[in-house]
């Protein structure tokens, strides 16, 4: 059986859920919401998120 590499395109599993977080404090609670999710994030081990202030950014920008 062949060995399964990792896709290098795919999100790391632990940045994935510090950005679902991120993205729940935002919407439930705007900008305080997003730093108690950087912090809870933080806390698991997961790392915070950092948006930047451009809003052409594609990691930062909204989707609405």
């Amino acid at each position: 059986m062949p060995k399964k590499t990792k896709k290098t395109n795919q999100m790391d599993p632990r940045e994935g859920i510090a950005r679902r977080l991120q993205q729940i404090g935002l919407t439930v609670a705007g900008e305080r919401g997003s730093r108690a999710a950087n912090r809870a994030s933080k806390a698991i081990g997961c790392g915070r998120i950092t948006l930047c202030d451009d809003p052409n950014c594609p990691d930062c920008a909204p989707t609405k």
